[in-house]
């Protein structure tokens, strides 16, 4: 023992050396600052932070946009319409607030501010959401907002075959029991959606029409809603298309109410005389959500190609098998459309065209 304690080196050795790796790493960090831009610097300790954080580091973090591919990402809003459900004592603070704006009183709904944090649990495993909030490009109009999912490493694929697809059954079950529905309206000149509280009374209990042809429909929108699966299985979009055709006052627009109100989706009315061009009419269609109704009123006015109602071509009136040749241009993007529209009262008269 006293001969292993000889061979140690003294305590003045050891502060020598220290002294001398200490001037050493002052020296080379001095040499690095003035040799290597600050930039370089920042980026090559961003790489090794990046390295250590990815090979040492037992998390592993989803991120989430609003957008995926230039389209509405369901997934983003699914979880948006769940967090709130999660909200306990970990969460620090919450954001409230009402649409209702002909009921004061309406009592406020939860929502999640940026940078909260919300912690949730499932199936044994822990998971923690942030939402969070990019600036705008100068040619955007609208910030980026995104979640961000933090688990362990060993989570990743349980997130993706079990915990995701919960999170959109759960957020799917909520938009179907949801008490206020929202009637949108395009704004040109901020090109976006605004929104308000949808209130109609129409229903199919209160709907004047011959009970046979609202069975019908109610058939129709059940086996829609139910054929979701099947949908996605053969590669086709998840959409049903009506047209309503007749002069005002005929009762379209009730009927879509009663649509409305019979699936508890959104309404989105779009005014095809607004839209300059295919390629703002395809923004405009890609912001819309999913489980919603696209309501385009009056389209066989909407093109340069149509004509007013009743208006005579050349002193002579316009036969209905004409229309009915203009009208299948216009609609064949939707073969839903012209099938169901034989089935359908001609009380429930001319063009209006519903899509899901």
């Amino acid at each position: 023992m006293a001969s292993l304690l000889k061979e140690l080196p003294s305590m003045t050795t050891i502060l020598s050396v220290y002294a001398s790796l200490s001037g050493l790493s002052m020296l080379i960090r001095t040499i690095l600052n003035e040799m290597i831009p600050r930039g370089m610097r920042d980026f090559i300790a961003t790489k090794f932070s990046d390295f250590f954080a990815t090979y040492f580091s037992s998390d592993f973090t989803f991120f989430i946009e609003d957008r995926w591919q230039a389209v509405e990402n369901e997934t983003f809003r699914a979880v948006e319409v769940y967090l709130p459900t999660k909200v306990g004592p970990s969460t620090k603070s919450l954001l409230l607030g009402t649409s209702d704006t002909n009921n004061i009183t309406a009592p406020p709904k939860p929502g999640i501010p940026i940078d909260a944090k919300v912690i949730d649990f499932f199936q044994g495993m822990r998971f923690e959401w942030t939402l969070c909030e990019k600036e705008a490009k100068k040619y955007s109009f609208r910030q980026k907002r995104y979640f961000q999912l933090k688990c362990k490493k060993n989570c990743r694929e349980h997130v993706m075959q079990s915990y995701l697809p919960h999170i959109s059954k759960i957020a799917g079950s909520i938009l179907d029991r949801r008490e206020t529905l929202n009637i949108y309206t395009y704004d040109n000149e901020d090109s976006m959606w605004e929104s308000t509280v949808f209130k109609h009374p129409a229903t199919f209990d209160t709907l004047a029409m011959d009970p046979d042809q609202k069975k019908l429909i109610t058939e129709d929108l059940d086996l829609f809603v139910q054929r979701k699966e099947y949908f996605r299985s053969v590669g086709r979009a998840w959409k049903r298309g009506y047209l309503f055709y007749g002069p005002p006052g005929t009762g379209k627009s009730t009927l879509v109410a009663a649509i409305a109100n019979y699936l508890r989706f959104n309404i989105y009315d779009l005014q095809l005389q607004g839209v300059r061009n295919d390629s703002q009419l395809r923004r405009i269609l890609t912001s819309t959500t999913n489980r919603s109704i696209l309501l385009i009123e009056d389209i066989d006015c909407s093109t340069k190609y149509s004509r007013p109602r009743n208006q005579k071509e050349d002193g002579k009136d316009v036969s209905d098998d004409d229309d009915d040749d203009q009208l299948d241009k216009k609609i064949s993007f939707d073969p839903g459309v012209s099938e169901f529209r034989k089935n359908l009262s001609p009380s429930l008269s001319y063009l209006d065209i519903t899509l899901y």
